[in-house]
């Protein structure tokens, strides 16, 4: 085949609420808006999240949602790349907005920090520190307790 996808132009979530979604991504997770276009469901807001776009629209019928599941088919979860030194102040940053944590793990690999958006979408932080310039001696293996908003060694 010769044709090549270079990466994925945007995703697109139907929300509840449009203006309280909007200000989730932009105000707690800092995405930009770019654009407002028309939509078949009204007007879908466009943030900047680095060389991709996440499209917010509003939803209609409720009673049919279905948020990302983990076993179900269909989309588990999508996950923002953050830089390794903002993972620690990026878990204080979501408490501090009132975002439950579900789960945060630093690996020797990668590093992970799963929440849910307002309308119950999981969304993933994920960090490379060693892509990032840690050195992989140094890195501590750690998992977040929520509860105790602490980490400890695992």
């Amino acid at each position: 085949m010769t044709i090549k996808i270079i990466g994925i132009d945007h995703v697109a979530m139907n929300v509840r609420d449009i203006d309280r979604s909007v200000a989730f991504y932009r105000d707690v997770l800092g995405l930009q808006v770019t654009k407002r276009e028309p939509s078949k469901q009204g007007i879908e807001y466009f943030l900047d999240c680095g060389p991709s776009l996440i499209g917010i629209i509003q939803a209609k019928d409720f009673d049919n949602a279905h948020p990302f599941e983990n076993e179900g088919l269909g989309a588990n979860h999508f996950s923002f790349r953050i830089r390794a030194k903002d993972f620690d102040a990026m878990v204080t940053h979501l408490e501090k907005h009132d975002v439950k944590i579900e789960f945060a793990k630093k690996r020797d690999k990668s590093w992970s920090l799963y929440f849910y958006d307002l309308d119950g979408n999981k969304l993933e932080m994920t960090s490379w520190p060693v892509e990032d310039g840690l050195s992989a001696d140094k890195i501590k293996k750690e998992i977040y307790d929520p509860a105790k908003k602490s980490w400890r060694a695992y």
